[in-house]
């Protein structure tokens, strides 16, 4: 089974011949001076024209981009304000001037549906979407980012055998079934929306339960992290090992780059220590180098299988990685392996359905989530995004709600006012009383930074 590469975000010019096209894994992109100066408070997504007919319809790119900016907490332009205010088929520059004025957004984006195609060769297949996107500052009439990609997904292969023939043949049907066509329209919509800066679908910071705070060690402030491998490196197996892992076990030295130093030692003294690997992929993921997490987990699932919290940290990875059908696979093993799994395999399970458009299968995996542990706001965003997916309004809005509260009796004005946005953004407002959702701005307003 063959499948996409690792997506590339390329800065540059977009209209270079290649850019943005090939096998799929590169995202070309440009962003103007003026981009950086002024950021874009709001976005609207105007409807996307077609490079030609048969490239159509453009309807469902247009949905999905929309989707994939709704939770990244940027205030949107419904997109029904928008049909509301746009002539179809009309000159695109009236266009962004009367949803500008309409709508009190001066950012929009427009653009068009480069490519669309589905080849199936007996034991191959290939699914193609392209699109071009830009944005442009309406009052100044000056585009201030561009992007451009093309998503391939690729099944089958060249068979072995006769058996492996057959299973090439299943594997490149599937491949074109209406779920991977779906597929690799939020794989475009994604990523044109990741390579926009100061815009993240998920953090990987989100995806987990917070932390208890670190409790100060009660002899005082701990040694640095050197001082206190110097102080154990002599001792004998297998104290030693015992010694680090009460280390990594402990909340002396939480920052990643002093774990990275104990679980380094211990690797060296334990080459096959699945732990020390694993706290290694933690420690990385952390720093923002999903590769070399990836990388350590297989690793240590070589050495330790059944290793739920191996599966999950691999996961997100992948999803860090821009790969969220390898993440999907990787979380649903964490789930079977466990004798209890978390909430948060099913969170970020949620969340990588959500990404693939699998919206009916994020909805599962979140219920899941949220029966495990309630009182996640970030959970109860990303279900009232998948809510929304399938087209149940009243459910997704009263779990945007949900999540405003919740977010309100944190004191988390940060996720209070996305989920509020969300909201907005996806045009739910009419499953909520005014009255409520006055009450709902003026708390949040209340909590807003000085």
């Amino acid at each position: 089974m063959l499948s996409g590469c690792a997506t590339r975000y390329v800065a540059g010019d977009v209209d270079k011949p290649g850019s943005g096209d090939g096998i799929g894994d590169v995202v070309a992109f440009e962003t103007a001076a003026d981009f950086n100066a002024k950021p874009p408070l709001c976005l609207g997504v105007l409807p996307l024209t077609l490079g030609k007919p048969e490239f159509g319809p453009a309807d469902d790119v247009r949905k999905a981009l929309h989707a994939h900016l709704a939770p990244s907490g940027i205030a949107l332009v419904p997109l029904q304000k928008i049909d509301a205010l746009t002539v179809k088929f009309g000159d695109e520059a009236q266009n962004l001037r009367t949803v500008a004025i309409g709508s009190g957004c001066d950012t929009l984006l427009s653009g068009e549906v480069t490519e669309r195609s589905s080849r199936f060769w007996g034991v191959y297949s290939e699914v193609r979407l392209g699109a071009s996107l830009r944005m442009t500052r309406v009052s100044t009439g000056q585009v201030i980012w561009r992007g451009k990609h093309t998503a391939v997904v690729r099944g089958g292969g060249m068979p072995l055998d006769v058996i492996s023939a057959i299973g090439g043949v299943v594997a490149a049907g599937a491949n074109v079934r209406e779920e991977q066509l779906t597929r690799t329209t939020h794989d475009v919509a994604r990523r044109l929306v990741a390579s926009i800066p100061n815009l993240k679908y998920a953090s990987d910071r989100d995806l987990v339960a917070p932390a208890a705070a670190p409790v100060p060690a009660s002899g005082g402030a701990a040694p640095s992290v050197h001082a206190f491998i110097s102080g154990v490196e002599q001792h004998p197996m297998p104290q030693l090992e015992g010694e680090l892992l009460e280390a990594l076990d402990g909340q002396n030295w939480p920052e990643p780059q002093d774990r990275i130093v104990i679980a380094d030692f211990l690797l060296q003294k334990s080459p096959r220590s699945s732990r020390a690997m694993q706290e290694l992929g933690i420690a990385r993921l952390r720093l923002g180098e999903p590769d070399a997490a990836l990388g350590m987990s297989k690793k240590a699932l070589e050495i330790a299988p059944q290793n739920a919290e191996l599966h999950f940290l691999q996961g997100r990875a992948y999803l860090q990685l821009d790969r969220p059908a390898e993440a999907v696979r990787a979380f649903v093993q964490s789930a079977a392996t466990a004798p209890q799994p978390s909430a948060n395999y099913f969170t970020a399970m949620g969340v990588a359905y959500n990404q693939l458009g699998s919206y009916d299968r994020a909805v599962a995996a979140l219920a899941k989530s949220l029966q495990l542990e309630s009182g996640r706001p970030y959970v109860h965003l990303q279900i009232g995004v998948a809510y929304a997916g399938i087209g149940d309004d009243e459910a997704a809005a009263q779990a945007l709600r949900q999540g405003v509260l919740l977010s309100l009796a944190d004191g988390d004005y940060r996720t209070a006012s996305k989920a509020m946005r969300t909201l907005k953004s996806m045009g739910l407002e009419s499953q909520l009383t005014a009255e409520d959702l006055e009450a709902l701005d003026k708390r949040i307003a209340i909590l807003a930074p000085t």
